[in-house]
């Protein structure tokens, strides 16, 4: 009877342990579970936020670069034809201090939140590699100088005195504007070309019976200096495929 009292207590704190023992061995199982399915929803939450990122805009001056080639006007005749050639000075963003820095804090505040239109073709570079025109605002064709007057609230070209600042996807919606009607020929009254490149109305990025189209070529000279050419015209659809219709 002593042994078994002796060794009861023993017994107990026997049992006691490998119960303990257990229920520790269990909670670090149950942790280890609640570790891993939070690991588990983190991560899905994670690539679900990456699947549903929002694409980048496509730049303005992307939507407005010419959908077509020479070959695709070959149903049309080309009326009202003419081309400008412009000068101006191109500098990348990484360029702005310190050549531009008297203009860099106004162009900072004009840009700020506002989508970039792109380069040429209105391809964007993104970060210090995206580029910025500068031209005397005089140096601007009267069409697009009207434009600006009518449009003050616009953010895509930086006046700052007598410069202008702009990048090159800005010229593709308006490029009919920088471009002359031809003048009329002597002998003819009136004209079919006057007013014709002044409505926007007209223009369009892919050809079409009636429809204004204009393309842009550039040509860098210097480091910072670079020439473009803006044709426009419009088409006509050939009588003979008026005919077929």
């Amino acid at each position: 009877m002593r042994l078994l009292t002796l060794l009861s207590p023993a017994l107990l704190a026997a049992n006691a342990f490998a119960s303990e023992s257990e229920s520790a061995t269990s909670s670090s199982s149950v942790s280890s579970a609640s570790s891993s399915s939070s690991s588990a929803a983190s991560s899905s939450s994670s690539s679900s936020s990456s699947s549903s990122a929002i694409p980048e805009p496509t730049p303005v001056g992307e939507i407005w670069s010419p959908k077509w080639k020479d070959s695709d006007l070959s149903s049309y005749t080309k009326k009202c034809q003419n081309k400008a050639i412009f000068n101006a000075e191109i500098y990348r963003l990484g360029e702005l201090y310190p050549t531009l820095k008297d203009f860099a804090p106004e162009l900072k505040v004009f840009y700020n939140k506002q989508l970039y239109p792109g380069s040429w073709g209105g391809v964007d570079k993104h970060g210090n590699e995206r580029e910025l025109l500068k031209m005397g605002l005089e140096e601007l064709p009267f069409g697009v100088r009207e434009w600006l007057q009518r449009n003050p609230t616009q953010r895509r070209f930086s006046m700052q005195e007598d410069v202008v600042f702009f990048a090159p996807g800005a010229i593709y919606p308006i490029m009919p504007l920088w471009v002359d009607e031809p003048e009329t020929e002597a002998g003819s009254v009136g004209s079919d070309c006057e007013g014709l490149f002044e409505d926007l109305e007209n223009y369009s990025t892919e050809p079409k019976d009636g429809a204004v189209l204009a393309r842009l070529e550039h040509t860098r000279k210097e480091k910072n200096e670079i020439e473009f050419t803006i044709e426009a015209f419009q088409v006509k659809k050939a009588e003979q495929s008026r005919d077929e219709l």
